[in-house]
């Protein structure tokens, strides 16, 4: 692909590796692509990572510069020493992996991972030429990519979809080719050998790859299951991301003298002295309650294993240093210390993992029993250059699975405390989201684990969000992010929040940043994330599956997504269900949110069951006496029921309390008109309007808007038609304004006129979020006009569009002339 050169580099006086491709593939690519790909690798900063230093084009050659390392390539260790010892292997897939995810994490998939893009320098392996193979793949073409000289995904290491020339490649090949090259660091050789590229193509498709003990016994089980699962045919049946490979890799990376979750491995004995060693540390009273702790701990006696109880051990150093030695009991401190501070879990102080460890705990599942800890929190730091690392590990100790890999978090020797600092809080982080009973469905974090201050800022947000306050829980969820950029769940609800706040644009740009990683996030966060996109983009059809598998995974807040969806898809008894089944989670019925209730009460009115529609309106209010929806629904309820004595009472009970007239009585005021109650209603929207012009005379502001629609209510056409225009030069709902401008013509006699405004609402119904409405409006024109069967095509493409809730269509009073048309009646019957 490219002729590689070693030059000076003059301004800096060192020396660089320059690539230059070759003639025919920088024909191909072009400047500008090549350049676009290599600027987006070039903000990769890893120590994995071998940083881009420049690139270019000079007489037509595209190069790229990158450090000069000294050591090898990978290739070049395979070709001189064949299959490496376990350890090593796995080390390096480490490096490579942790490379990876912090790639796939700014959105850069390699394509091209294999030994001679591995290089090795000291103990660390850096994985080469990221953004190089997407720009030259793309430029060639994939039936360009097993002939001589374009050897571009390199057959041997290729996955299944990157040789059937699969357009939509992820971040899932890389986790095949990662696979690859631990098959030949372990045995020596690919899985599939050919004597053409075509074969080896065919093979990655068609065949199943050997165990990896077919060649080499000695390969630990949990290490061949690891490997071979990299090398699923499906990208679905593979591991989805780097960052959940990772750990699974740090586990068995952990050095020999580490814990692991296995519970096989021995605690370092240094390790062990070296703790006991550091105090001057301790002290002689520590001494004195370390003795008193030993003697109290009944040898060979297991503690119950508490969920919420941590342990945390001296990090290990992993690279010969004495001036260092103290500082992974400095690190096991400062953790102790912030995990203390959050007050979720229960620490197990450090004379009793001193006591633990001096009696002979010597692995997790032993430390564990000994202290009761169902968390175990251990870790390792070395040098690199002239720079600390610190990497961590969480394991659940009673389920004996990795809950994170933490790192490597470096800085400079000298400005250590920092790397310790950002280690403690992305540890409390983790643990924070992993224990919170409120974040139980959603307790893999996507992207690394967040900081404790981003969680706590992020669970505001959600405290917020959930009491309506979307303005301020947008500022929640962007100071989240401020802290820790990668917690896509806060992404993820402050795209929700901006949704619900009306800033469609914004929430679209946010849900599809989350898109992007997709595969990292939690089934929960998965399954909203594709409802959600799916309902933007009007599909309720795919909308409504995602939701009912959020409900599958959490029966509180997914149950409300997917009733929500089943009620605006005309199906009130699926919806009915799916709350039923959120309602068995709920502590009580004061538990459940309005938005439970308001959802429940629109799945019974379009039943036709309006008693209990009135039973669960009052049930709901008791619990939320201030939700003006829930009061609506009861007024709503009560006019469908015949109950116009109380309905009566409660208006009058608003009309003295001179506060939101009109909102509060709208809901009484339709539905009073559906249900053949039109003298009341008449009655009481002009007492509304009253009120409406009390407040006019006394210089108290209502929107001319407002005064419109209590107008059309009152059959004040005339008068309504003078509000709206003019209020048609300042309101910012265009299509509100048209809407109500073109039924009040069709009322007034100006067909003409109203079929106008029609076809300007016909060409807005076809801009980026408009959810049907335009179309909405289009129906009551049609019905106006006395176009029925237009009128009922219009309402079922606006309902397509995911516009307008079906039980309040009949108490629409735009849409009177419809109510005994049977294709209308037809397309209000519930589907289920």
């Amino acid at each position: 692909m490219a002729t590689v050169y070693l030059a000076q580099d003059l301004k800096h006086e060192r020396q660089v590796a320059v690539k230059v491709l070759r003639p025919e593939l920088a024909a191909a690519l072009g400047p500008e692509r090549f350049h676009q790909e290599i600027k987006i690798a070039a903000h990769l900063n890893h120590p994995h990572v071998l940083p881009l230093l420049d690139s270019g084009e000079a007489d037509g050659f595209l190069y790229y510069v990158m450090p000069h390392i000294e050591g090898e390539s990978l290739r070049d260790k395979l070709a001189r020493e064949g299959e490496l010892p376990v350890a090593e292997a796995v080390r390096i897939l480490r490096d490579v992996v942790d490379a990876l995810s912090h790639a796939h994490k700014h959105g850069v998939v390699h394509r091209d991972i294999k030994p001679d893009n591995i290089l090795l320098s000291e103990r660390h392996a850096l994985v080469t030429d990221f953004g190089v193979a997407k720009a030259v793949s793309e430029a060639t073409g994939a039936q360009r990519l097993t002939t001589e000289g374009v050897a571009l995904g390199t057959p041997a290491y290729m996955s299944p979809e990157q040789a059937a020339a699969d357009k939509h490649i992820d971040r899932r090949a890389d986790i095949y080719a990662v696979g690859v090259v631990a098959y030949e660091l372990l045995t020596g050789r690919t899985p599939f050998l050919a004597a053409t590229p075509q074969m080896i193509l065919s093979a990655h498709i068609t065949e199943t790859p050997e165990p990896v003990t077919k060649y080499r016994e000695s390969v630990p089980p949990a290490l061949e299951q690891l490997v071979m699962k990299c090398l699923e045919k499906k990208a679905a049946d593979r591991w989805q991301s780097a960052e959940e490979l990772l750990p699974q890799l740090e586990a068995l990376a952990t050095p020999s003298g580490g814990i692991t979750p296995t519970g096989t491995m021995p605690v370092d004995r240094a390790v062990r002295r070296r703790w006991m060693m550091v105090g001057g540390a301790i002290g002689v009273a520590a001494v004195i309650a370390l003795i008193a702790v030993v003697a109290a701990l009944p040898r060979g006696t297991a503690t119950p294993l508490n969920a919420n109880r941590v342990v945390v051990v001296p990090f290990e150093a992993i690279t010969d240093t004495d001036t260092l030695a103290s500082l992974g009991a400095i690190v096991a401190h400062y953790v102790t210390d912030e995990l203390s501070r959050t007050g979720i879990v229960e620490i197990v102080p450090s004379v009793e993992t001193q006591a633990a460890l001096s009696v002979g705990a010597s692995s997790a599942a032993d430390l564990a029993e000994k202290t009761g800890a169902g968390i175990l929190i251990s870790g390792v730091y070395f040098f690199q250059s002239d720079s600390i690392l610190l990497r961590a590990q969480v394991v659940n100790t009673k389920e004996s699975r990795v809950v994170a890999g933490i790192g490597p978090i470096g800085n400079k020797v000298e400005q250590q405390m920092l790397a310790v600092d950002r280690l403690r809080q992305r540890i409390a982080g983790i643990l924070s989201i992993h224990l919170d009973p409120r974040f139980a469905a959603s307790a893999q974090v996507a992207g690394q684990p967040p900081s404790f201050e981003a969680y706590q800022h992020f669970m505001t947000g959600v405290q917020l969000r959930r009491e309506g306050k979307y303005r301020e829980a947008v500022t929640s969820f962007e100071r989240a992010l401020s802290v820790d950029s990668t917690f896509a769940s806060a992404t993820l609800l402050m795209a929700n929040a901006e949704w619900n706040a009306g800033n469609m644009a914004r929430a679209d740009s946010l849900f599809k940043e989350v898109a992007i990683d997709r595969a990292r996030l939690a089934p929960l966060d998965a399954a909203f994330l594709d409802g959600a996109q799916a309902w933007l983009a009007t599909d309720l059809e795919v909308a409504l599956p995602a939701f009912r598998r959020m409900c599958q995974l959490d029966a509180l807040e997914g149950c409300r997504y997917a009733a929500q969806a089943a009620v605006w898809s005309n199906r009130p008894q699926e919806a009915i269900q799916h709350l039923a089944g959120a309602r068995e989670r709920y502590a009580g019925a004061g538990s459940a949110s309005p938005a439970y209730w308001i959802q429940l009460t629109t799945a019974h009115h379009m039943l036709g069951d309006y008693h209990q529609e009135l039973r669960d309106a009052r049930l709901g209010r008791e619990n939320h006496p201030n939700s003006r929806a829930l009061e609506g629904i009861q007024l709503r309820a009560l006019a469908a029921v015949g109950g116009l004595r109380q309905l009566r009472e409660h208006v009058d009970e608003i009309l003295a309390s001179q506060t939101d007239v009109w909102d509060r009585v709208q809901p009484a005021v339709a539905a009073l008109r559906a249900h053949g109650h039109r003298g009341l209603s008449l009655e009481i929207v002009e007492q509304a309007i009253g009120w409406q012009e009390t407040r006019a005379a006394a210089g108290l502001t209502e929107t001319l808007t407002d005064r419109a629609h209590a107008l059309r209510y009152a059959e004040r056409w005339l008068e309504a038609r003078v509000l709206i225009d003019s209020a048609s030069m300042e309101h910012p709902d265009r299509t509100m304004i048209l809407g109500m401008q073109g039924t009040l013509a069709a009322r007034l006699g100006a067909g003409g006129e109203a079929e106008e405004i029609d076809d300007e609402l016909a060409a807005m119904a076809k801009r980026p979020y408009a959810f049907g409405h335009p179309t909405f409006w289009r129906a009551k024109i049609a019905a106006l006009l006395g176009e029925n069967d237009k009128a009922v095509i219009l309402l079922r493409q606006a309902a397509n569009e995911t516009c307008c809730y079906y039980q309040l269509l009949p108490h629409d009073i735009d849409l009177e002339p419809l109510r005994d048309y049977p294709p209308f009646q037809e397309f209000l019957r519930p589907k289920g």
